[in-house]
């Protein structure tokens, strides 16, 4: 990636400014200086730079001089190995543009970065004196620590082992061996807490029966004691029901009476009432306005008499109106206009301007005024004039000058003439191309960091053969072994695993029922011997001794017989009366030997389980050893697969360190053998260019020959291309000068034929540029007094003429209305304005009063209209009822209301009556309320009142009882609360199986993280300590001769060494030493990032703040170097630096900010 152009179009302070980078040199470092002074932008370029590969953030410091949304960055960038245009603007998404507006995504600009983001890019590729002094302090802080330093400068590593160090403090937190606390100790306390909490509910259940028992009786004594308070409540409910309903009933009865009292009346519309006041009072409204109406009209006729008309004055009130408004102002602004003009006719001295023009005796000057295609023309080429002269004089300097540096350049060009021959030219290409394909790192360093690998690998391979024992052999044999696969050996580990459970399952049962079995027999001893053989098999003995007796008895009837019957029935009622006597030890006895008989079962069946166990462990080792004779026949593994696992463990590990030996074999070979190639390879190149090397020389002398030798051609070709350039250029300043003659004597032409076409070529010479721009100053003035003049005389004319015709139009309008003109105009022109305005305001007054006197007239017939539809009303009324006037029309209304409401009340009584008694209407409520007995009920109603109290009391109790149950029950728990139990167990069991699955990711991950991390920085570090070493030796100017790495407490710390022998801890340099110490671990850094992948542009602002001059030269020689490989920009604000820079490098490319932006200032300015 390179920055080719950056466009600063609309960015903190710049306007339209553009940086050109150019193209990138070939065969020469791409070293770039920034100069400008405090507050020139150098920290906003930088910004500028980062914003456009990565976006403007949502809050940037850089649009205080151009709004959010006008904020624009563009630059030319070589990305993806094709040069790209691309616009940067502020927006949250889709914010990267292409030269067409086009959007674009971001991975475009990103191609060459790897997947770097802004902070790493900031870190590894941008340095300030921020980030310097903080790289210092890291230094500090990483206490030396020599793969932190190493890999924090180049492979973005640094926050990795902090990383891996949280990720095992999250699988400690699960379990720590040893650790006082953690999740999985507070999963197991979890654990056994709901153990006992289920053994405590698996004790109650037989508490818990009972008590379901009792709750189900107290809900039927509950249920049936709110029947019978229920039922109590309704016959109490149906007394208060009538006991209500009889003082409404009353009520009716007296509105019924006075409804009877009141005379009978029809009843009239609702609206009457309401009607019957706005009817009186029209009635009154409308006599009172045909009295106005009467007495307006006479006045209005009255006036209309009095008006007396003037015909002619209104026919004549057009003329009037113009003549007012447009003769008499044009008489009045001519009355003052005209002297005016004609003293303006007096001052214009058109014989003064003759006289300045040499014409003093000129007839017509108007033929002296050229036409403006004329004065153009002279204007041009006087405009010209000076253009031309300037152009010739430059042309002429320049081509002196050119002509000097060429002369003076072709002295020095004969010492570099060998060099420019086509064949050498390709020699040193090659040369250059080979020392810069070809690796620089030195292969020695490199191949003894290999050999002290080798060893620490031969160690490790011979401790991870001596782990395998018994077994014995070579690392070949141990490579070529058929093992059994993970499936099989998982199969052999369940099995083993299940036959083990099962026979320490057995195992325990028997621990338990043993003791058991022995304390049971103990306990039916004691028995038998306290109460005698009173069980079941002996009362069954007796009873058939005495059935057999009985029967031997029957069959021969003899003494003997009867007595041995006798002797067998005395012994049987002797043991059926024991056994009454000792009932209890009787039932627990058969209660005891029923309990040995099931645990008897219970321990051969354990038996059984281990002896099958033992055979299926037997079987296992069997096939174990039959799949394991390949391996060896001398190791004894025995029937665990688990030390079989552990054993295959340990062979992998002794494989692996047996790869590991091979690979660094390899690598040393291959370093052997490409150190030997790069050698031949730079060899031939070297003696190709010409240049003298021995073939013994090492890699290291024969880059410093190339390098040597490849700075002589870089010059002698700079300074041909010089050459050239000067050559070019005397060229084009030869082809400027003849040019700029060619333009002056074509100049010089069309000026004589200007002049010939007009008058001024009637003089013998031609006048001169400045004569000429005179003339046409004062033919302006000539033209423009001819034009005034003209123009005067004409508006005096016609001013003139609209004075008489003003006069005309007032004499003949005074005749037609017989006024006298003894008066001036304008006295005359309002006499007759007035005559007018009096006619046309009488005219008006006349119209005004007839429209007034129609309107009453309709207002009138409108009232009588009103009248008559009045008086049909009051008809229709007194009709309905029967009488002549409108007050027995309100008697009778009042009347017909006072019945109405009535009529309304008992409606509502009646209403409210059915629904206190629960009827159907109010003949059924008459119809019980008839024969009721107020007294009865009442007394009714008393007995019922303490029934309700004593059964609201048992309600209460019973529920009391009912729910002290329920709690009860409630405080036992269920069946559901022990599957609830059971349930979290479960759920408990699965989480830690969960955990332990991600500890053990955890736990595996971490530790092949911390391998590859360290194989990784063992195979890095041999080249960045060699580069870093080297750069720390420049950059301090001998002060220290490079850098190590030392065996620490806690690994390999990095030590400074100095030129006198002496070394110092990083940890403990100073300041300023460790700030040179992270610059070239940067340095470093920067050339290992670009062994591998595509080059990404290095910048850095101001950070030789505290170097002094020699030690800046150093640090320029460094980037110069960087600049070999990509792009290094270097920003600041010392003028002294960049001369350094040039010094070191003259090739570099140095760029002035303010020339930059007076650039964009004057852009703006043109383009306005």
């Amino acid at each position: 990636m390179r920055i080719n152009r950056l466009d600063l179009t609309r960015y903190g302070k710049f306007t339209d400014a553009v940086i050109d980078f150019g193209s990138r040199p070939v065969g020469s470092p791409d070293l770039h200086v920034i100069y400008g002074p405090n507050e020139a932008g150098k920290s906003t370029t930088l910004d500028a730079i980062l914003d456009l590969i990565f976006g403007i953030g949502n809050t940037t410091k850089y649009g205080f001089l151009h709004p959010y949304n006008t904020m624009r960055i563009g630059a030319n960038v070589h990305v993806a190995g094709q040069d790209r245009d691309f616009v940067r603007i502020k927006r949250p998404q889709n914010s990267l543009l292409d030269r067409e507006e086009r959007g674009l995504a971001d991975t475009e600009i990103r191609a060459d970065l790897g997947g770097i983001d802004r902070d790493v890019f900031s870190t590894m590729f941008s340095l300030d004196d921020i980030t310097l002094e903080k790289g210092g302090e890291n230094i500090l802080a990483s206490k030396g620590d020599l793969g932190e330093l190493l890999f924090s400068a180049s492979a973005g590593l640094s926050d990795l082992s902090r990383q891996l160090v949280a990720i095992r403090g999250d699988a400690d937190s699960f379990y720590k061996f040893r650790g006082r606390s953690s999740q999985l100790s507070d999963l197991k306390a979890r654990l056994t807490e709901l153990k006992h909490k289920r053994e405590e509910l698996d004790l109650q259940a037989t508490e818990y029966r009972k008590r379901l028992a009792e709750l189900h009786r107290l809900d039927g004594l509950y249920d049936q004691a709110l029947a019978e308070r229920a039922n109590t409540q309704r016959r109490a409910d149906a007394i208060n029901r009538i006991l209500r309903a009889l003082p409404t009933m009353r009520r009716i009865t007296g509105l019924r009476g006075q409804l009877d009292a009141l005379e009978t009346v029809s009843d009239p519309p609702e609206s009457w009432k309401l009607e019957l006041p706005v009817i009186r009072k029209d009635e009154i409204e409308i006599r009172v306005k045909l009295d106005e109406v009467a007495r307006t009209v006479t006045e209005i006729e009255y006036e209309i008499g009095e008006i007396t008309d003037d015909p002619v004055a209104l026919g004549l009130a057009a003329r009037v109106g113009d003549l007012t408004k447009t003769l008499e102002p044009r008489y009045l602004t001519a009355q003052v206009d005209i002297p005016k003009l004609s003293g303006r006719i007096a001052e214009l001295s058109v014989e003064t301007l003759l006289l300045q023009l040499g014409k003093a005796n000129e007839k017509t000057p108007a033929r002296l005024v050229l036409d403006a295609a004329t004065v153009g023309k002279f204007r041009a080429l006087i405009s010209s004039k000076s253009g031309i002269d300037a152009r010739r004089t430059s042309a002429a300097e320049e081509l002196t000058r050119a002509e000097r540096a060429l002369q003076e350049e072709d002295e020095n060009i004969s010492r570099f003439e060998e060099f420019r021959s086509p064949a050498r030219i390709k020699a040193f290409e090659l040369l250059s191309v080979t020392a810069k394909a070809l690796p620089k790192s030195d292969d020695e360093v490199a191949l003894r960091s290999l050999m002290r690998r080798r060893e620490n690998a031969n160690v490790v391979l011979a401790e991870s053969l001596a782990q395998l024992a018994p077994w014995r052999g070579n690392p070949a044999d141990l490579a070529a072994m058929s093992l059994p696969s993970g499936a099989k050996l998982d199969d052999w580990k369940a099995r083993y695993r299940e036959d083990r459970e099962r026979s320490k399952t057995a195992r325990s049962e028997l621990a338990r029922l043993e003791p058991d079995a022995k304390r049971m027999d103990a306990e039916i001893n004691v028995l038998r011997a306290r109460a005698g053989e009173i069980d079941e098999p002996w009362v069954a003995a007796s009873r058939a001794a005495r059935e057999k007796a009985w029967i031997s008895h029957r069959q021969i009837m003899d003494p003997q017989s009867a007595d041995a019957f006798e002797h067998a029935m005395r012994a049987d009622d002797q043991l059926v009366s024991q056994r009454l006597l000792h009932f209890a030890e009787a039932s627990k006895l058969a209660q005891l030997m029923l309990t040995r008989a099931s645990a008897g079962s219970d321990i051969e069946a354990a038996h059984e389980r281990i002896e099958q166990a033992a055979r299926s462990l037997s079987e296992l080792g069997s096939e174990m050893s039959a799949t394991l004779a390949s391996i060896s026949s001398s190791a004894d593994f025995g029937i665990d697969p688990t030390e079989l696992e552990e054993w295959l463990r340990r062979r992998t590990v002794a494989v692996r360190a047996r790869d590991d030996m091979s690979a660094i074999d390899q690598e040393v070979a291959d370093i052997q053998d490409r150190a030997h190639q790069s050698k031949k390879q730079l060899l031939a190149a070297v003696k190709g260019a010409g240049l003298t090397a021995s073939s013994d020389a090492d890699l290291a002398t024969l880059f410093a020959v190339a390098e040597e030798g490849l700075d002589v051609f870089y010059i002698a070709m700079e300074q041909a291309d010089r050459m050239e350039r000067l050559k070019e250029d005397s060229v084009a300043r030869t082809r400027a000068m003849n040019d700029a003659l060619k333009a002056a004597h074509e100049w010089d032409a069309r000026w004589s034929e200007l002049c010939s076409v007009c008058w001024l070529g009637e003089a013998l010479a031609l006048p001169e540029v400045d004569a000429v721009n005179g003339i046409l100053h004062v033919l302006e003035k000539l033209a423009s007094a001819i034009e005034a003049r003209d123009g005067l005389v004409d508006r005096i004319q016609k001013m003139e003429k609209d004075s008489a015709l003003f006069e005309a139009s007032v004499f003949e309008l005074c005749d037609r209305l017989e006024i006298q003109k003894s008066a001036s105009l304008t006295e005359l022109t309002r006499m007759i304005s007035d005559r007018v305005k009096a006619a046309e305001r009488s005219q008006e007054q006349r119209e005004k009063l007839a429209r007034d006197l129609d309107k009453k007239h309709q207002e009138e017939r409108a009232i009588l209209v009103g009248k008559d539809v009045l008086g049909i009303q009051i008809g229709k009324m007194t009709a309905f009822f029967g009488c002549t006037t409108l007050d027995e029309v309100e008697t009778f209304i009042e009347l017909s209301s006072k019945r109405q409401a009535l009529r309304n009340s008992i409606a509502e009584l009646e209403q409210e009556l059915v629904e206190i008694s629960v009827a159907n209407d109010i003949g059924d409520v008459e119809e019980r309320l008839a024969s009721v007995d107020r007294e009865d009920l009442e007394g009714q109603l008393a007995l019922l009142t303490p029934i309700l109290e004593d059964q609201d009391r048992k309600c209460h109790d019973v529920f009391h009882e009912r729910s002290t149950m329920q709690k009860a029950l409630d405080a036992i728990g269920g069946d559901s609360v022990v599957a609830e139990i059971e349930e979290q167990r479960r759920t408990i069991l699965l989480e830690i199986e969960e955990r332990a699955g991600r500890y053990l990711e955890l736990r595996a991950g971490i530790t092949a993280a911390e391998q590859a991390l360290r194989v990784y920085r063992d195979r890095h570090r041999s080249g960045m300590m060699t580069r870093a070493s080297e750069a720390f030796r420049i950059i301090s100017r001998g002060a220290y001769t490079g850098v190590a790495a030392q065996p620490g407490k806690d690994g390999e710390i990095l030590i400074a060494i100095s030129a006198s022998g002496g070394s110092k801890a990083a940890d403990e340099l100073s300041k300023g030493a460790r700030f040179q110490l992270y610059l070239a671990l940067r340095v470093a850094g920067y050339h290992e990032f670009v062994a591998n992948r595509a080059p990404i542009p290095f910048i850095a602002d101001d950070i030789m703040e505290t170097f002094d001059d020699f030690r800046a030269e150093e640090a320029f020689r460094l980037f110069t170097e960087m600049a070999g490989h990509g792009q290094v920009i270097y920003l600041t604000h010392h003028q002294h630096l960049t001369e350094i820079a040039r010094k070191v490098y003259p090739g570099v490319r140095l760029h002035d900010l303010a020339t930059i932006q007076s650039a964009s200032r004057l852009g703006g300015i043109a383009a306005e």
